[in-house]
């Protein structure tokens, strides 16, 4: 490793204003609070740390980290923190741009040469802090990573971006987006002239102390302190646990594993302070730009707890009952995080669950700032378990709704014509069988039911993260009336991705092809047809161009890739636009 990058960065010691006082009692205080709450929202652990006024007024385990086994929660206990991974993919890119190896206005290209969107302008213009900011136009594309996190690598899945559609034009609005944190993280590693993950071991874990924080979800699985995962099918339905989910496909969006005895030592990082009396590792200017709004959040945004700001470089920034504060959360099957920090005051709370989806993450905080800052107290557990019993309904109200069939308007095929391969160029492959209970299809490393909905519509239905998802699906035919495409409701910001069925060419061997080859006449008029050097059909009809025929289906094959189609069939004759013509 070359000295710049190993150098541990000396700076100022940060004097927060405004530092908040804490009375003796205050550490049995909020921990008679955390229990309360945790048991109201049903989460069966969770790891809280709170830093105030210089020191850690709480770092603690509640509940049990496994349900089966009854072991507690400790401060070691490893969990998932998901989306709080940005916060630290934007320390890591502000310590490249303070070193000059990154820049955070110059276009990612610079960096990357193989970045490619959708948008040539885009492409061009964009850059590392539009990235980290959300504010690049692409909408999520989620399902894209979570099919092909066991199968794909990064580098592949980031040639995947140029094929997906945006939802607005660069810089006109903040979109989230997990894979565009992944193209962000490897621009770091490309700066760094290592992977992602020792870039980040490099410069921000080891010279912390955090010695327990791991991007390999085999290693926390292995841990003998790690939290299971939790989840429930539906808002009346019991717990559970989940498989872990691998996330190294965008580790840099939501990756890493951390634990209160780590993030004890992070806390601090964020508000600019010491840790075990080394300077702040994170330069002002960097802080400063991470906390500085680059891209106005909805009024109404569900990320926010108080009065949203902005979105800054890994953190959302609002004002919280006339406070600025600093937060990232994060979700991922069986567990929900939320690392939190008010600057002004000196102060931050972590808090980490192991239930899927959990709003305790967002309800502690809030409850905790206001004991900190000497605030009148507010229902935030209430409103939070209000709210989030409302969202759990209203999915299964939706869902419901969405698998519901249409009366009056059956399907309109043979199930088995829909049966094959379709192919996106960046979403990948879907595959489409029958069997006696009807279809089902694959996309990547998901699998499930196809339902009928009506006409030619379709619902997949998957098990995410324990929860039932419904996508639905519709195919199309072409003018021949032979299935052609199927679209996936893959993005709801976006119209559905178009998957183009995959010819079934296993059928057309060369002793086949070489049967088809020959002369065909109908009258005067003839056409020649030939292997070329490829090995292809071509067509030579009626004294015109020579062109390729391309397999559709059976002996059905496009003349030249277009619409206009031939058909062999079994008494030797040739089906064309002009005619039917009879093998010599």
């Amino acid at each position: 490793m070359s000295s710049d990058l190993g150098a541990e960065r000396r700076g100022t010691t940060g004097d927060p204003r405004g530092a908040v006082r804490v009375p003796p009692g205050l550490p049995a205080e909020l921990s008679e609070l955390v229990e309360a709450e945790r048991a109201r929202f049903g989460v069966p652990g969770c790891a809280v740390l709170v830093v105030a006024g210089g020191r850690v007024v709480l770092n603690a385990g509640f509940g049990v980290r496994d349900l089966a086994s009854r072991r507690p929660v400790t401060p070691d206990t490893l969990f998932p923190i998901a989306s709080a991974t940005k916060t630290f993919t934007a320390a890591l890119c502000a310590l490249l741009v303070d070193r000059g190896l990154l820049s955070w206005d110059q276009p990612v290209r610079d960096h990357l040469p193989d970045f490619r969107l959708h948008d040539q302008i885009a492409t061009a213009q964009v850059t590392l802090a539009d990235l980290l900011s959300h504010r690049s136009g692409l909408p999520r594309h989620d399902i894209l990573w979570y099919a092909a996190r066991e199968e794909a690598g990064r580098v592949d899945m980031l040639a995947a971006l140029r094929h997906l559609d945006p939802a607005g034009g660069l810089r006109h609005a903040w979109r989230y987006n997990n894979l565009l944190y992944a193209a962000a993280g490897e621009a770091a590693a490309r700066a760094a002239g290592r992977s992602y993950e020792a870039a980040v071991r490099e410069l921000l874990l080891d010279p912390l102390g955090m010695h327990r924080s791991t991007f390999a979800i085999d290693d926390l699985a292995a841990d003998e302190d790690a939290a299971q995962p939790y989840a429930t099918a539906g808002p009346d339905g019991p717990l559970g646990p989940v498989p872990y989910t691998r996330l190294d496909l965008i580790a840099p969006a939501g990756g890493l594993n951390s634990c209160l005895t780590d993030l004890a030592r992070w806390l601090p990082t964020l508000l600019g302070t010491r840790v075990d009396g080394h300077d702040p590792l994170l330069p002002p200017s960097a802080l400063a730009r991470m906390r500085t709004p680059a891209v106005p959040l909805p009024d109404r945004s569900s990320l926010a707890v108080g009065r949203p700001v902005g979105y800054g470089l890994g953190l959302i920034v609002e004002d919280y009952r006339g406070h600025r504060l600093t937060h990232h959360g994060g979700n991922i099957d069986g567990f929900a995080s939320q690392v939190s920090t008010i600057p002004e005051a000196g102060c931050g709370v972590v808090v980490l669950t192991n239930r899927d989806g959990s709003a305790l993450r967002d309800a502690l905080p809030c409850l905790i700032y206001d004991r900190l800052l000497d605030l009148p107290p507010r229902p935030h557990g209430e409103t939070a378990l209000a709210r989030q019993t409302a969202l759990d309904r209203g999915r299964v109200q939706a869902r419901e709704r969405t698998a519901a069939p249409r009366p009056g308007l059956p399907p309109v095929r043979p199930l088995t014509d829909y049966v094959g391969d379709y192919r996106h160029p960046g979403y990948g492959k879907l595959t489409v069988t029958a069997d006696g209970n009807g279809l089902a299809a694959t996309y990547r490393g998901l699998a499930g039911p196809l339902t009928h909905r009506h006409l030619e519509v379709f619902n997949l239905v998957l098990h995410l993260g324990g929860e039932c998802t419904l996508l639905p699906v519709q195919f199309q035919h072409d003018v021949h009336g032979d299935v052609s495409a199927a679209l996936l409701a893959a993005e709801p910001a976006v119209e559905a991705v178009r998957f183009t069925r995959v010819p079934e060419t296993a059928h057309l061997t060369d002793a086949v092809l070489d049967g088809l080859t020959g002369d065909y006449r109908l009258g005067p008029l003839e056409a020649e047809v030939r292997r070329g050097g490829d090995g292809r059909l071509t067509l030579l009809l009626v004294e015109g161009d020579v062109v390729d025929l391309t397999p559709v289906h059976g002996l059905v094959f496009a003349i030249g890739g277009g619409g206009a189609r031939v058909e062999f069939t079994e008494d030797g004759r040739l089906l064309t636009p002009i005619g039917d013509l009879a093998r010599r």
